[in-house]
C-alpha cells in the first residue's frame, strides 16, 4: 500500500511539473508577442510593404509618421503618392503606366500629368484612399486582435530572413492562421506579419515591416510640378486609380 502511494505521489508531481513547465512556454510566448505588437504601436514611424490593391495587387511601400505625414510609392514606381500630416495629398504616375493607354482619357491624361504631380482635393476619392491606405487599418485590427487579453500563440521554428533571426509566434493552425515574425536578437520587433486564412483570401497575405523610426519627411512639390484640376483628377480616378474604394 505504501509502494503504491508513493508511485501515486511520484506521477503527480511529474504531471505538475510538465503542466507548470508548458504554462511557463505559453505564458514567455504570450509575452514575446505582446511586447512586438506593442512596439509596433509605439513606433514613431514605421514603414511597410505588401501587395495591395491600389497597386493592381502590386507591392506597396508606405511609410507613415505618428503625424500622419505619409509616403507611398509602387513597385516600379508606377505611383507615388505624399500626404503632407495629413492635409495636401499629391500623387504623381509613371509615364510607362500613363502610356498604357485608358480607353480615350489617354492621351489627355498623359499630356497633362506626364512629369507631374496632381494636387488631390480634399474631399475626392483618390486622397480619401490613400489616406485609409495610410492608417494601416489591416495591420492594427490583426494586431488589436492578436494583443487581446488571454490570446497566447504557438512558436515555430525559428527563421532567418534578410540576415536577421526571426521567431515566429503563430495564432490557429497551420493553413488557418496569423503569424508574427519577430527580431530573435535585441528588442522583438515585428518584421513580419503572415495572414494564411482561406477565408479572407486564397493565398496568404504579407505584410512586411523592414524599418521603425524612421523620418518621415513630405516635401510638397514645386509649383511648376503641380497639376490642379477637377477635371483631370475625374480622368485619373476613372482611369488610373485600379483597386480604388468607391465608397
Amino acid at each position: 500500500m505504501l509502494g503504491a502511494v508513493g508511485v501515486s505521489l511520484t506521477l503527480t508531481a511529474c504531471g505538475g511539473g510538465a503542466r507548470s513547465a508548458e504554462a511557463n512556454k505559453e505564458r514567455a510566448n504570450r509575452d514575446l508577442l505582446s511586447r512586438s505588437l506593442q512596439l509596433f504601436k509605439d513606433a514613431p514611424s514605421v514603414r511597410v510593404s505588401t501587395k495591395a490593391a491600389v497597386a493592381m495587387g502590386g507591392l506597396v511601400e508606405i511609410s507613415v509618421d505618428r503625424e500622419k505625414n505619409c509616403s507611398v510609392v509602387a513597385q516600379n514606381e508606377v505611383f507615388r503618392v505624399r500626404i503632407e500630416r495629413g492635409g495636401r495629398a499629391w500623387m504623381t504616375w509613371s509615364d510607362a503606366y500613363l502610356n498604357a493607354g485608358f480607353s480615350k482619357d489617354g492621351p489627355e491624361l498623359f499630356k497633362g500629368l506626364h512629369g507631374k504631380w496632381l494636387e488631390l482635393s480634399q474631399d475626392g476619392k483618390i486622397r480619401k484612399s490613400m489616406v485609409d491606405t495610410c492608417a494601416l487599418p489591416p495591420v492594427h485590427e490583426i494586431a488589436d486582435k492578436m494583443a487581446a487579453p488571454g490570446k497566447g500563440a504557438y512558436r515555430d521554428a525559428e527563421v532567418t530572413e534578410e540576415g536577421e533571426r526571426l521567431t515566429p509566434l503563430r495564432q490557429g493552425d497551420r493553413g488557418n492562421s496569423v503569424t508574427v515574425f519577430a527580431k530573435a536578437d535585441g528588442k522583438p520587433y515585428v518584421r513580419k506579419i503572415v495572414v494564411d486564412m482561406p477565408t479572407v483570401a486564397p493565398e496568404p497575405i504579407e505584410f512586411l515591416i523592414p524599418a521603425y523610426g524612421e523620418p518621415v519627411t513630405v516635401t510638397p512639390p514645386r509649383a511648376s510640378e503641380t497639376v490642379r484640376s477637377t477635371h483631370l483628377e475625374a480622368l485619373a480616378e476613372k482611369n488610373l486609380a485600379t483597386g480604388l474604394s468607391r465608397t
